[in-house]
């Protein structure tokens, strides 16, 4: 768990790979292979984790408290091996919302540089 005092910008500018993983997680609660079919898709196959590059990832967000483990979704009861389900931690979500800021912020600038246009 991270120290209590830390502040989301602290994790900025965050991984895009890790950046990815919270927007998945911003949906519900989810299992890894469910997060890295969603990564998949979102990014038109830009990002495709492997199983280790994903549950690396999903381990150290979890361990700096942006995710925390949650209950098995009910309709997942006895459908075979227990999976775990990730969702995101109140932390987790300012980190998110400070990186999408950032982000923004960089954006608004390329626009008013004339480096990118709305469409772009």
């Amino acid at each position: 768990m991270p120290d209590q005092r830390r502040s989301p910008a602290d994790y900025l500018p965050l991984p895009d790979f890790w950046l990815h993983v919270l927007l998945v997680l911003g949906d519900g609660p989810s299992h890894g292979y469910a997060i890295g079919k969603m990564m998949r898709e979102r990014t038109g196959g830009r990002l495709s984790p492997t199983t280790g590059t994903l549950y690396h990832a999903i381990r150290r967000l979890h361990e700096e408290g942006l995710i925390a483990e949650t209950d098995v979704s009910s309709s997942d009861a006895g459908k075979g091996p227990r999976r775990q389900y990730f969702r995101l931690t109140p932390f987790g979500r300012r980190v998110f919302r400070a990186e999408a800021a950032r982000l923004q912020d960089v954006l608004t600038a390329a626009r008013r540089n004339k480096l990118v246009t709305r469409r772009s």
